[in-house]
C-alpha cells in the first residue's frame, strides 16, 4: 500500500487504519542476529523524546533512522543533531502514518503526548514494527486493552516506559513482598510528590506555522490552541494528560502491581482539588487536573493508597517526594530497606527474579534482535495495569461531589495510613499559605466509593464513571474497537 492510498483510505474509514501486508524486510519479524543493526524511529521529539534518544544512541548498532513529530522544527533540529553526532541524517515526517510505510524501521519508540500513545502503538503493531511506548501506554482504559490485544494479534514486542521494572532493587523488592518473609502485606501507598508552579491563563491564538495542529491533537479532541498546552503542560489537561497521578504516579503503581499482583482492583473512592499558589487569579489556573489528590483503591482487601501533592511547602519540611512503599504486619518496606516496627532498618536479602540485562533500552533493544530468547521486562501486558490504576483513580475523582476538608476527614477517618497523608498535606498547605488560606475553605471534590467490574473492565452501575474509561472518536485518529 503506498502513501497516498494510505492516507486516502485511512481518511475515509475513519481512523480504521487497515493492516500492512509486510513481508520479508526488517519489520516482518524475523530474529536478528546480536550484531544487526535495529533502525528505530522516534515518535515525540520533545524532551522525553530527546532522553530517549540520547539512550538508544548509546545501545551499539542501533540507528536512529526517523524523527516524527506535529513540529517541523523539532523534527528538523533532531534531525541536525544527529547527522551532526553520526554523520547520517535521519529521514522526517510530521505525520506518523508516512514512517509506517517504511518497511526498513524495525521499532518505533513512541514519546509523545499522552493521547498519542495507544494509536501509534496499535499502528505499529500493524505495521509489523515493535514499540516502546512511554507511560502511560494509554490516555484511558480502552485504548490500553486494545494496545495488548493489538501486541498479541501481531506478535509484536510492545515494552512498557515503566523502567524500573528492569532495576534489580525493585525486582527484589517485589519478591520480599509476594514471599511475606517480612511479614504479611496489609497495605501499599504510592507518592507522586513534585512542585508544580501555578500556570496562569494564556489566550487563545492562532497556531504556529511550523506545528501541524490537527496532527497534534490527533486522537485527542480538537481544541484551540494557546500556549499553556505546548510544550509540557499538557500533562495537567483532561483532554491531552492524566495530571500527576499519570504522568509520575505510574511508575509507583507499577512497583504497587508488580508485587501485589497484575490486576484491577475491586473498588476506587478519590477526593482532591485544583489549588494552586496564585491569589491573584483566586487560587486558579487555566489548567484542570488536582494538584492535591488522594486515592484509596481495594486489592482484594488490600488497600492501596495514593498521595499526591503539588503544592510544595519549605524544602527542609517537605520535600519531593516520589516512591512506593509496603506496610507489613512487622514493619515497612521502604526502596530496597525493611524497617522493622522495632529494631534497625535492614537491607532486603532474599532470592528473586533477576531483570533481563540492558536496562529498560538495552532489554527492548536486545530483545528486538532474539525474540525468542529475551523476554521484555515491561511487557504490554505488565504496564497496561500500571497504567489502569490510574485511570480507575481519575474517573472516581472526576465524579465527584464538592465537600469540605471536615467532611473528608470523617469520610476515611476509618483508614489510618490514609488519616496521615491527609494529615501531612494539610500541615504543608498550612506551611504555604500560612493563615492567608485554611485548607478547611478550599473546595475539594469526593467521589462516592465505586465498585469495579475488572472482568468486564468497568464500574458496576455507574456510567458517569464509566464515560472517563473510553474517549469519543475523532477521525480518522481512532483506536478501533477491533485491532
Amino acid at each position: 500500500m503506498n502513501r497516498r492510498s494510505f492516507l486516502k483510505r485511512s481518511a475515509l474509514t475513519a481512523g480504521a487504519v487497515s493492516v500492512f501486508a509486510i513481508s520479508g524486510g526488517r519489520a516482518s519479524g524475523q530474529i536478528l542476529g546480536a550484531n544487526d543493526r535495529v533502525r528505530i524511529a522516534l515518535a515525540g521529539a520533545g524532551g522525553r523524546g530527546g532522553e530517549l534518544l540520547n539512550a538508544f544512541e548509546k545501545i551499539e548498532n542501533v540507528e536512529i533512522a526517523y524523527i516524527v513529530d506535529a513540529d517541523r522544527n523539532r523534527v528538523e533540529g533532531r534531525i541536525k543533531e544527529i547527522e551532526q553526532k553520526t554523520g547520517k541524517a535521519p529521514q522526517g515526517t510530521q505525520d506518523f502514518r508516512v514512517m509506517l510505510e517504511d518497511k526498513n524501521v524495525d521499532c518505533v519508540a513512541v514519546a509523545s503526548t499522552n493521547v498519542w500513545h495507544s494509536l501509534m502503538a496499535i499502528w505499529a503493531c500493524q505495521a509489523g514494527k515493535d514499540v516502546y511506548v512511554e507511560k502511560p501506554c494509554c490516555q484511558n482504559l480502552f485504548e490500553g486493552r486494545k494496545c495488548v490485544e493489538a501486541a498479541a494479534k501481531y506478535n509484536r514486542l510492545v515494552q512498557h516506559g515503566t523502567q524500573r521494572r528492569s532495576s534489580d532493587d525493585w525486582a527484589k523488592v517485589a519478591a520480599a513482598v509476594q514471599s511475606g518473609k517480612y511479614g504479611k502485606l496489609v497495605a501499599a501507598k504510592a507518592y507522586a510528590h513534585r512542585p508544580r508552579g501555578p500556570l496562569g491563563f494564556k489566550p487563545v491564538q492562532t497556531p504556529p506555522e511550523n506545528l501541524d495542529w490537527n496532527l497534534w491533537c490527533g486522537p485527542g479532541p480538537m481544541q484551540e490552541y494557546h500556549e499553556n498546552l505546548v510544550p509540557y503542560n499538557w500533562h495537567w489537561f483532561w483532554g491531552t494528560g492524566n495530571g500527576e497521578i499519570g504522568n509520575n504516579g505510574v511508575h509507583y503503581f507499577d512497583l504497587c502491581v508488580w508485587a501485589m499482583g497484575e490486576k484491577h482492583p475491586n473498588s476506587v473512592i478519590a477526593f482532591g482539588s485544583r489549588f494552586v499558589n496564585d491569589p491573584e487569579n483566586q487560587y486558579k489556573d487555566q489548567a484542570q487536573t488536582p494538584t492535591i489528590q488522594f486515592v484509596l483503591y481495594d486489592f482484594g482487601g488490600i488497600p492501596l493508597i495514593y498521595e499526591s501533592c503539588n503544592i510544595a511547602g519549605p524544602k527542609d519540611k517537605w520535600n519531593p517526594r516520589e516512591e512506593a512503599e509496603f506496610f507489613t504486619e512487622n514493619g515497612i518496606i521502604r526502596g530496597a530497606t525493611f524497617i522493622p516496627h522495632s529494631g534497625q532498618p535492614e537491607k532486603i536479602e532474599m532470592e528473586y527474579e533477576k531483570p533481563e540485562p540492558g536496562g529498560p533500552f538495552g532489554n527492548f533493544v536486545n530483545a528486538v534482535r532474539d525474540r525468542n530468547s529475551v523476554k521484555l521486562n515491561a511487557p504490554i501486558t505488565k504496564g497496561y495495569y500500571a497504567a489502569g490504576v490510574c485511570h480507575w483513580g481519575n474517573a472516581a475523582y472526576r465524579t465527584g461531589k464538592p465537600e469540605g476538608f471536615k467532611a473528608i476527614r470523617e469520610k476515611m477517618g476509618d483508614n489510618a495510613i490514609l488519616q496521615e497523608s491527609i494529615e501531612r498535606v494539610a500541615e504543608n498547605f498550612k506551611e504555604v499559605f500560612q493563615d492567608s488560606v485554611k485548607i478547611e475553605d478550599v473546595p475539594f471534590q469526593v467521589s462516592e466509593k465505586l465498585t469495579i467490574d475488572a472482568q468486564a473492565e468497568k464500574f458496576v452501575n455507574c456510567p458517569q464513571a464509566d464515560a472517563f474509561l473510553k474517549r469519543a472518536p475523532r477521525p480518522p485518529f481512532v483506536v478501533p474497537e477491533e485491532v
